[in-house]
């Protein structure tokens, strides 16, 4: 039945509710494409906003990590005035002066080293690092300078920049990194010249940051991140070997304990093989050395010194046990208030790089081993093991949830606790025997018989220099070092003339002995008082001919194939020629003579006479001897450079390679399909 017909005024008001009703359910047909929900934004629309750069340098000025920055570098820079330390070329301690910048690349680059009897052992790869910067920065001495005075702010800054990615508050950071950067042990160390445990102490932060990413880290970015932190590990490795294993060490033991599987497991399993094989091949053919030499994992780099053995104050980072560096113990108190209130998960990681860093340093503090250049056995310098408790100490605290503090309670103990850590590094710092090298002239090559326990050195220009005491001496040079130091201790003139035959053997003119020495009494024909030097010393002049290259007779060439040193009344003629490569034109003479080197006898060494290769031998048991014809003849020797340049090309390679690897790219462009 159809419906009654309406008025057009209840028609009107019909049309009126349906449109009232459609405009809030019935879509609208527009000349724009629909949206659709899955299809990807466009560039313009995921990109971040980025604020103007004044607006960006204002945030970092305010920031809480610059007015800690800014203490902390008013505060180093107040300690080195007060120490008299800024300045000039830092010595001291187990820090040998620094060389300039060409004879520091030289030091690296050469094959062959004028050291404790010539070695051709490889230099550090400290060298390389400081030649590096310092071609930037104005020299190397500038570079040890400002990581010694200047390590507390640098280790602030890094501390506060590497926990960017945690979700904590700047200023919870700024005050976690200025605590970590005020650590007593490090600037205890500083003060001594340990450039070690100042480098560990700058660059643990972000590297294990860097290592927490590689763990974490599943995207397409995670070889750069691989790469990056493989790069500093070297750079780590290069002053501290022992602190880079242990960071090894605690990635290897991350990778085992955090779990991990499909896409993200195998790429972090990649990401840490990238990390360990370049972190370790960057430094080639330096880990040969150490493979070699593990002492030097025990003792670390620099100058020789008696370390005293670690005590229970480990426990509250104090290396050395003395007053100053008592003050770790804050650090410590700290972390284990923060464990004990608020305990959390994440808390874990910290406390685990705490307790390696804790077991390391007592395995470093209680045994023992003789250092690589010779001398009595001793333990090694724990600093660099309690660089890594105080930051997982710092790590710690950082992560934990604390609940709101009364700051009416909490600023005063806050500030009577850095005003603690500040004056104890300070004083740890200024207790230190590091100051300003005051150069000395000096050329040829000397015997200094130091005082104390540290066998004699053999020194060339000027005096021993950065890097020196990491060469691992040439077969017995060592042994033969402290058999001569023994001898002209002894009082008895026939051993001590012999030691003075050989020491001249070696091509050293002149002997720096303690100002009571006997030697011009004991053998007055061999050696000549020319009166004291700076300090408590002396400094004698060898009578008998001593050169780096000389010429034996036939009998005196016979003699030194069987007699393990010369004879006091041995008279070489002298060659001027300058070791490792040179060319001499040699007379007719006798059959059997020869040149005699002052060199150890190693693989290397090769001679040619009027072009042709000859055999080598050996004088007075260690020295290099090129046999001579009787006739006239141009004799050519050299110590080849061929082995140590093929392994400079690959260690140049695989940085080139690490650092272009890190650089991070550019994200990826998403487009937008048209429909």
């Amino acid at each position: 039945m159809d419906e009654p017909s309406k008025s057009p005024m209840q028609l009107l008001k019909s049309l009126r509710r349906n449109a009232s009703q459609g405009n809030g359910q019935a879509e609208q047909p527009t000349p724009s494409p629909r949206e659709v929900p899955d299809a990807p934004d466009t560039e313009e629309d995921t990109a971040p906003v980025r604020p103007p750069l004044r607006d960006r340098a204002l945030r970092v000025l305010r920031s809480p990590g610059t007015a800690m920055v800014a203490v902390l570098v008013v505060f180093a820079l107040v300690n080195a005035v007060v120490t008299g330390r800024l300045g000039g070329t830092l010595t001291g301690g187990r820090l040998l002066p620094t060389a300039d910048l060409a004879t520091t690349w030289s030091d690296y680059l050469d094959a062959w080293h004028a050291v404790s009897g010539g070695t051709g052992a490889p230099a550090p790869p400290s060298l390389a690092v400081l030649a590096l910067l310092g071609s930037v920065l104005g020299g190397p001495s500038v570079v040890v300078s400002a990581l010694l005075l200047f390590g507390a702010p640098l280790a602030g800054l890094s501390g506060y920049l590497a926990t960017r990615g945690l979700d904590v508050p700047p200023l919870r950071r700024a005050l976690v990194a200025g605590g970590y950067a005020l650590l007593p042990a490090s600037a205890i160390s500083a003060g001594q010249g340990r450039l070690d445990v100042v480098v560990a102490h700058v660059l643990v932060p972000p590297l294990l940051a860097g290592i927490a990413a590689v763990i974490r880290r599943s995207d397409g970015r995670w070889l750069g991140t691989a790469c990056l932190t493989a790069f500093g590990l070297a750079v780590l490795g290069a002053f501290a070997p022992l602190v880079q294993l242990s960071l090894i060490l605690l990635a290897l033991l991350a990778h085992v304990l955090v779990p991990g599987s499909g896409l993200r497991g195998r790429r972090r399993a990649a990401g840490l093989v990238a990390l360990l094989l370049l972190s370790v091949a960057c430094l080639l053919p330096w880990p040969v050395v150490l493979l070699s030499h593990p002492e030097i994992l025990l003792h670390g780099l620099g100058a020789r010194v008696v370390e005293q053995p670690a005590s229970v104050l480990l426990a509250v980072l104090s290396p050395d046990g003395s007053l100053p560096s008592l003050a770790g113990v804050l650090l410590v108190l700290g972390a284990v208030l923060a464990l004990a209130v608020c305990f959390d998960a994440r808390m874990l990681a910290g406390a685990g790089v705490a307790l390696l860093g804790w077991l390391v340093a007592v395995v470093i503090g209680t045994a023992s081993a003789a250092p690589l250049t010779g001398g009595v056995e001793s333990p090694g310098w724990t600093g660099g093991p309690l660089v890594l408790v105080a930051a997982g100490c710092a790590w710690t605290v950082l992560v934990a949830k604390l609940p709101a503090l009364n700051w009416k309670i909490a600023t005063p103990v806050l500030a009577a606790g850095f005003l603690v850590l500040g004056a104890a590094s300070a004083v740890g710092a200024a207790s230190g025997p590091l100051q300003v090298h005051q150069a000395a002239s000096g050329t040829g090559t000397r015997l200094v018989l130091e005082p104390g326990p540290q066998p004699a050195r053999l020194v060339s220009g000027a005096g021993p220099r950065f890097g020196e005491d990491d060469l691992a001496p040439a077969g017995a040079a060592a042994d033969w070092l402290r058999q001569v130091d023994e001898d002209l201790a002894s009082q008895d003139g026939e051993r001590v003339r012999r030691a003075l035959a050989a020491v001249a053997a070696r091509g050293a003119d002149h002997v720096i002995a303690p100002s009571d020495t006997r030697l011009p009494e004991l053998a007055y024909d061999m050696v000549v008082d020319e009166g004291p030097r700076p300090g408590p010393t002396r400094e004698l002049r060898l009578l008998v001919p001593a050169a780096p290259v000389k010429l034996v007779g036939p009998d005196l060439a016979r003699q030194a194939q069987t007699e393990p040193g010369p004879a006091p009344e041995a008279r070489p003629l002298p060659v001027d020629a300058e070791l490792p490569s040179f060319s001499v034109r040699i007379s007719e003479g006798g059959t059997g003579r020869a040149l005699v080197l002052g060199a150890e006898n190693e693989a290397g060494w090769y001679a040619t006479v009027d072009g042709r290769r000859v055999p080598l031998a050996t004088a007075w048991g260690h020295l290099v001897a090129v046999p001579l014809p009787a006739q006239a003849a141009e004799v050519q020797v050299g110590y080849t450079e061929m082995p140590r340049t093929t392994l400079l090309v690959v260690q140049a390679a695989l940085v080139l390679f690490t650092v272009i690897a890190a650089i991070p790219g550019r994200p990826r462009k998403v487009l937008t399909a048209l429909r």
